[in-house]
Order: structure tokens, then C-alpha cells, then sequence
């Protein structure tokens, strides 16, 4: 049996202060000798070695992650095709992807709720290197029990597997991109009906278009109303956009322009996100955007930032990245990210386990509000 989730909502956890969201999880399955690859990305590891994804899940909770995002990020029945099975298995992996995080989650939980020993060292060849004073022990075990599972939903961009969510302006109608979301919303809301593979949170990530913000607004709405109807859990929504240095997205769109549709949204509606902010940009790109939305908007904002470069498709990488995480993990950024209402705060590609104990430990240093009143 599932280990019931002791937690309230996210969102009102996030009205206490700021919460420690994962790193990438194709970085820590590449440390643990499974790297992603092919068309389904992480969704490669999660048909053919589960229970690594299971362990990298595992890796990063213990590193001090409160929230963890599960390998359905590139699943779709595009990628499944491409990859040479049918698009029907993309459905069971999703699923399968919940599974397995939710049971990394609660095995973790149960885990803290009994023991107040040390967490596992990180993942890393810098694993030795000294951490800031809060150690990854210290957070897990203030936060024991404390952790939410969500699903990843990857953007239209995610099921072409060329890297097109870094360039949006897919050519696709709304109306077409609502249709090719609801696939996967419909899958995502039957597993909502079982305990071992529901979820606390549906986070939409590296999403590069406001078409498909407009889209993702039309394909929630009905998913979350019959899941309400149902009386099954209902998760919270998370958006997160990919931007350039000057806070707008890759179709040239400021961010709170791009994120309107969200943003129009009744606080009572479902499909409202109980946070917004940005995923998969450079470190230093992450202020303007979140300067922008702080204009727009009181919800806690997300910074889940890569360690920079410049995506190259046929390498499978990012060029340029720095490697020992000093851009998205150092006192000042994060302080900045923290006066601008940023809540919810992790990495993306290349942020290890090693990057994310030194996040964690550093807003464990900052006092329970991060050092700074919640907005």
C-alpha cells in the first residue's frame, strides 16, 4: 500500500516559504551510468531501466528536493513511435512514471517520519567537495515527510525530440495543440484514480509559446472539472516557461504577456497554477523573467534554471555549461530570485544531486522564509 502523503496543499506550503523543487533528472541518471537518450529522452531509462529512475528520484530527495518531478517529460505517442514502439506504450509509461516517483517519495517519506540519520552522500564526481553549513542531512530531516510528487509534462516542442521547445512557433493551431495535450491529461486524470500512481502537482515545463499557455488553459479546464466531478484528487498546476535574457520567451513574447491566459484566471479555478516562473534558462536569465512576473502577479514564482550553454540537438547536450553549479547555486542569485517572489526553487539540465544539496542547504541557512517575508 501507497504511503499516504502527509502534506497540505503546495500552495499553501509555498505561502510559508520556499520550497526546494528537484534538478535534472537526466543529469542524475547519467551519474548513476543510465544517461537519456533517443527520442523518449528520460522516458528511455524509464522503459528499460525503471528502477534507476526510481533510484535517481530517490538521489535527489535526499539531497534535499521537496518536490520531484516524475520521467514522463518527453513521453508522448509521437515519441513512442519514433522510438519504435507503439504510441499505446507511451500511455503505460506515463503511468509508470507516476509509479515510480510516487513510490521513490514515499519510501523517502516513511524513511524520514522513522529516522533522523544522515541522507546518503550526493551523487557526484564533487561529491567530496564541501557544502555551505546547512548539511543535506539537516534539511531532509526538517522537512521529514514533507515532499510532493508531480507529474512532467513536456511542451509539443518535447514530442518532436528535436529540441523545438527552445524555438516555439510550432505552425500548429490552438486548437491543435489543446488536442495533442488532452491526450495525455486524459491519461494522467485515470491515474489519478489509483493511490500508487496519483500525483500532488501536473507541471507543464519548458513550455516556449503563448499559443500553448492559450492551449494548455482549454485542455485543463474540462480534464479538472470531471476529476472534481469524480471527486479523484485533483493536483495542483505548475507552468514553467524557457526564456532569453531580457525575460521574454524564444517566440519573442514577454513572460507575463505569454502567461496571460493563466494569469486571467479565476483564483477559484482549478486550472489556476498555484506557481509560474521559468525552467531550463541560463542562471543569469532567470531575474528579468521573474521581474516581469513579479509585475504581473502575487503567485509564488519558480526558478529552475539549467547551468547554462546552448542546447546542441545532435550532441544530446548543452555546450558551455558551467559544471561545478557556482552560477544557479551562489548566495547572491538566489537571494535575488528570493526578493523577486521566487518560491519554488531547483535546477534543470545539469543540475546534480551535488548542485541541489548546496540549493537546499543554502535556503535551510536563510531561515524558514528564505530570509525575506513571503509576498
Amino acid at each position: 500500500m501507497a504511503y499516504p502523503n502527509p502534506n497540505p496543499t503546495l500552495a499553501a506550503a509555498l505561502d510559508r516559504g520556499p520550497i526546494v523543487a528537484d534538478g535534472g533528472l537526466s543529469t542524475v541518471l547519467d551519474q548513476l551510468g543510465t544517461p537519456a537518450s533517443g527520442p523518449l529522452w528520460t522516458g528511455e531509462v524509464l522503459a528499460s531501466r525503471p528502477d534507476q529512475v526510481r533510484r535517481a528520484h530517490r538521489a535527489m530527495l535526499d539531497a534535499g528536493a521537496q518536490v520531484v518531478l516524475a520521467s514522463g517529460y518527453q513521453v508522448s505517442g509521437r515519441t513512442a513511435l519514433l522510438s519504435g514502439r507503439s504510441a499505446a506504450t507511451a500511455d503505460r509509461l506515463l503511468v509508470e512514471a507516476n509509479r515510480l516517483v510516487r513510490e521513490a517519495r514515499d519510501g523517502w517519506a516513511a524513511n524520514a517520519e522513522t529516522s533522523s540519520a544522515a541522507s546518503p552522500a550526493p551523487i557526484s564526481a564533487t561529491a567530496t567537495a564541501s557544502v555551505p553549513a546547512a548539511s543535506t542531512a539537516s534539511v531532509s530531516a526538517g522537512c521529514a515527510g514533507r515532499a510532493w510528487v508531480a507529474a512532467s509534462i513536456g511542451p509539443f516542442g518535447a514530442a518532436l525530440a528535436d529540441g523545438s521547445e527552445y524555438q516555439g512557433e510550432y505552425g500548429l493551431t490552438v486548437a491543435a495543440l489543446t488536442a495533442f495535450h488532452r491526450e495525455r491529461l486524459d491519461v494522467l486524470a485515470a491515474a489519478q484514480a489509483s493511490p500508487p500512481t496519483s500525483v500532488d502537482v501536473w507541471w507543464f515545463e519548458t513550455v516556449p509559446d503563448p499559443d500553448e499557455v492559450a492551449a494548455l488553459v482549454a485542455g485543463l479546464a474540462p480534464v479538472l472539472a470531471e476529476l472534481d466531478v469524480a471527486r479523484l484528487p485533483v493536483p495542483e498546476v505548475i507552468v514553467t516557461m524557457t526564456v532569453g535574457r531580457d525575460g521574454r520567451v524564444p517566440t519573442g513574447a514577454p513572460i507575463d504577456e505569454a502567461l496571460a491566459p493563466m494569469l486571467r484566471l479565476d483564483p477559484t479555478d482549478p486550472a489556476r497554477p498555484v506557481a509560474l516562473g521559468v525552467n531550463c534558462c541560463a542562471p543569469q536569465d532567470v531575474a528579468p523573467a521573474l521581474d516581469r512576473l513579479a509585475m504581473s502577479t502575487d503567485l509564488p514564482l519558480v526558478a529552475k534554471p539549467n547551468l547554462g550553454g546552448t542546447w546542441d540537438h545532435v550532441a544530446g547536450a548543452f555546450v558551455g555549461a558551467v559544471s561545478d553549479g557556482s552560477s544557479s547555486a551562489g548566495h547572491r542569485p538566489l537571494e535575488a530570485w528570493l526578493d523577486l517572489g521566487a518560491r519554488l526553487i531547483g535546477g534543470c539540465c545539469g543540475t546534480g544531486t551535488f548542485q541541489l544539496s548546496r540549493i537546499a542547504a543554502q535556503l535551510a541557512n536563510l531561515g524558514p522564509a528564505g530570509g525575506h517575508e513571503t509576498r
